[in-house]
């Protein structure tokens, strides 16, 4: 299955079974009510910062703290979608409950490779964190361009090659380490392919983000519905990254996944 035709999969597996929007909509919803908070605190301190009183400062840090908490939830809603995919494609059917339990089961890898991925990013981008941060307090536009456009394109290669990392560790029986040694060579074996994919998905990611910025400039409402918009498409993000990964896998049906990643090739 060519680029294409993954991405018109996963748009009509959507269509057919709408109820794969419903784990994601009740994470946005969950982030919702601090969001908003922290955006009415925000914009108080903004309009009238000799006002900012120290409450304002401690309700914020509350806020964060809140945010950081359903971090975990975030994680655990999420990483049920490869698990639903793999259910509609193998068995023809949705069981939420079962891709629950599925994940609870992986969730410490499964936090740990998200954590292991944010850590990876942040040491691989210091330097053009470093660039940036210069660039903007000496003024220096060159500079930031080049701090901006380092790190843009350290993220955008990363997510190339850990593209099928979260999925693999999640739909195959393996622990952190082989999950990005796997999810590394399936990206390399298939780069062609998982280049397009990657692209799409900052495509996506980026119109979610315009799209929640158009809605919240109308208020608290519009904000509401950019999120859920913004969450929608992100589920088709998570739609099309593990019905790739279990196309290519067809291609090398072996007992273990390192294994079968090395003979899966480009189509």
């Amino acid at each position: 299955m060519g680029f294409i035709s993954l991405l018109k999969e996963a748009l009509d597996e959507l269509v057919r079974n709408p109820k794969l929007f419903l784990p994601k909509l009740v994470s946005v919803t969950l982030y919702i009510p601090p969001y908003l908070m922290l955006g009415r605190i925000t914009v108080d301190i903004a309009r009238n910062p000799a006002m900012a009183t120290p409450a304002m400062f401690d309700q914020t840090t509350y806020i964060m703290i809140v945010l950081l908490a359903l971090a975990p939830v975030w994680i655990f809603i999420d990483s049920m979608y490869p698990i639903l995919v793999q259910q509609r494609i193998e068995k023809g059917r949705l069981d939420f409950k079962g891709a629950a339990q599925h994940v609870l089961g992986k969730f410490l890898k499964i936090l740990a490779v998200s954590i292991l991925i944010s850590i990876l990013l942040t040491a691989v981008n210091l330097p053009f964190i470093a660039l940036i941060s210069i660039g903007l307090v000496l003024k220096l536009l060159p500079l930031l361009a080049i701090g901006l456009l380092g790190a843009l394109a350290v993220v955008f290669a990363s997510a190339i090659f850990l593209y099928f990392v979260p999925t693999t560790l999640i739909i195959e029986k393996i622990g952190v380490v082989d999950a990005f040694k796997t999810g590394y060579a399936l990206s390399r074996n298939n780069f062609g392919l998982v280049f397009w994919l990657t692209l799409a998905s900052f495509v996506v990611l980026l119109l979610g983000f315009y799209v929640e910025g158009v809605f919240g400039k109308i208020g608290e409402i519009g904000f509401i519905v950019g999120r859920y918009l913004g969450g929608i498409l992100t589920v088709y993000l998570y739609v099309i990254n593990p019905t790739a990964y279990l196309e290519i896998r067809k291609s090398a049906p072996m007992e273990k996944p390192a294994e079968r990643i090395k003979l899966a090739k480009k189509k």
